[in-house]
């Protein structure tokens, strides 16, 4: 049985040569492992590499084939398994967890951020009389101004909530570094945020 993974999403700005991973294993682990841990998310990248990230904070992967870490969907009888990994994924809803147990656990997720990320840029196109401006990340209107004072003075969108029309997010970095490239939407790392009608992915 397979397992639904979370999105990849990290701090790092920078271009990622993969794609992430909707799906993984239910178990992961080295060759050198004491115990199987429990996969959050995946990245397959172009070199053929496969990269799991365990709840518990692990990095574990490599190719497969060449012995790299071990997967498996059936947890082989009396093998240990990382308390925290276990907890954290059952916590989080990826798998049920042992009878009589209750667990929570958070995740980060792809939730939509308070403040869209298009707010006090450049990233918008004017609407007549270089007053109000349509919001390229949301697709709102909203009020142009001066912001910035003498030193980092410019003329941007008001800070506002993000609109229906709120770009997909990028995989790796969701909605937090969008910018024109080319005359597209882009995230800083080159993913295309293509325009969507719901605001949730």
């Amino acid at each position: 049985m397979t397992v639904s993974l979370l999105p990849p999403l990290t701090y790092s700005i920078g271009v990622i040569d993969g794609e992430p991973l909707t799906e993984g294993p239910s178990f992961i682990r080295t060759r050198s492992m004491s115990r199987w841990h429990r996969p959050r998310n995946g990245v397959r990248y172009d070199n053929g590499r496969t990269v799991y990230g365990a709840w518990c904070g692990y990095g574990i992967g490599g190719s497969e084939r060449a012995g790299g870490f071990l997967s498996t969907d059936t947890l082989p009888a009396g093998d240990p398994v990382c308390a925290t990994c276990d907890g954290r994924a059952v916590g989080a809803g990826q798998d049920t967890g042992p009878a009589g147990r209750q667990l929570l656990h958070t995740p980060r997720t792809l939730k939509p951020p308070t403040n869209c990320s298009g707010s006090r840029t450049a990233l918008y196109t004017e609407l007549g009389g270089g007053t109000v401006g349509s919001c390229l990340v949301c697709t709102d209107a909203h009020p142009l101004r001066a912001m910035g004072g003498p030193y980092n003075s410019r003329y941007a969108i008001v800070q506002h909530p993000p609109g229906p029309g709120l770009v997909t997010p990028c995989p790796f970095h969701a909605w937090r570094q969008p910018a024109l490239k080319d005359g597209r939407l882009v995230c800083t790392c080159g993913r295309p945020l293509n325009t969507t009608s719901e605001a949730t992915p």
